[in-house]
């Protein structure tokens, strides 16, 4: 198993069971060695933050069995969905149905983002609309088939869909280790946000048969956002968002992703002078108070 550790002082490793190298990628110093309780850990401390996919190929190098497990830190999970996810399978990835710490069900595999959705979601303009208001449901229709799959993933049924529609966030999933160096594992371009996006699109392309299974096991908890804890790494959390976007929007073709890419990198340059500005600001407010 594979986790790449950022902003955590604690891992839960008890799921996972004693015989399973386990490898940790630290980005960061805040996990010690100790916090890490489980008797075959590898410990890689690159002395620098690599983001998720340049983690992963790092970890990735030292792995022998034929299958590996990529798992986010802030996550609860059982013995049980280890069991899940190590599941007997001809080359397909298996994912398992997973939960916000609050309740909330979130997708297990979502389909592919048309352009107009990723500029959408990148600029955040679905936050105007939470989960079961008016609002929502309006944009559901207006976003057509992705809208009406959207919303029937977030609750994804029991069973294995094709990686030519759908992609599996990188939360936890497990997959055949050959295969995934034989696409030379994550793009390391994406530092944070869409790489799994992308690594699905790529298995998909070098495989129309390849699939993704949610394995029938209940749900685990899922801690959003659970590594982002101060205002630094909310803000390197949403630039690499921006970043992401531009970079997969730009690899996409037709003439609606080229707009959507110019659209994104105007946002990004909105966006990172609206954030200087604040903290421009900020450091002003805070500053000493003159003696009068």
């Amino acid at each position: 198993m594979i986790v790449v550790a950022f902003g955590q002082c604690s891992l839960d490793l008890e799921w996972v069971p004693p015989s399973t190298p386990i490898i940790v990628v630290h980005n960061d110093d805040l996990l010690a060695d100790s916090a890490c309780v489980h008797p075959r850990v590898l410990h890689l401390r690159p002395g620098t933050n690599l983001g998720f996919g340049r983690g992963v190929n790092l970890a990735l190098c030292q792995v022998t069995s034929p299958r590996v497990v990529i798992c986010n830190p802030d996550m609860e999970l059982k013995r049980a969905h280890f069991r899940a996810l190590t599941i007997e399978c001809e080359g397909d990835l298996v994912t398992v149905p997973l939960v916000r710490a609050a309740g909330q069900p979130m997708a297990s595999v979502v389909p592919y983002p048309t352009a107009p959705l990723l500029v959408m979601g990148t600029f955040r303009v679905i936050r105007v609309a939470p989960p079961g208001s008016r609002r929502r449901a309006w944009l559901t229709r207006l976003l057509g088939r992705w809208g009406e799959e959207r919303r029937w993933s977030v609750t994804t049924p029991i069973g294995r869909y094709s990686l030519q529609r759908f992609w599996v966030p990188g939360a936890a999933f497990s997959i055949d280790t050959d295969l995934l160096r034989a696409v030379g594992g994550f793009d390391e371009r994406y530092f944070l946000y869409l790489e799994d996006t992308d690594l699905c699109r790529r298995l998909a392309a070098r495989d129309s048969g390849l699939g993704v299974i949610v394995a029938e096991v209940v749900p685990g908890f899922h801690e959003v956002g659970g590594s982002a804890r101060t205002s630094d790494a909310t803000l390197l959390v949403r630039r690499s968002q921006w970043k992401s976007a531009v970079l997969y929007a730009s690899r996409q073709t037709g003439v609606g992703w080229r707009v959507a890419e110019v659209v994104l990198r105007l946002g990004a340059i909105v966006s990172l002078a609206s954030n200087y500005i604040g903290r421009m600001t900020a450091h002003r407010r805070s500053g000493p108070t003159p003696i009068t």
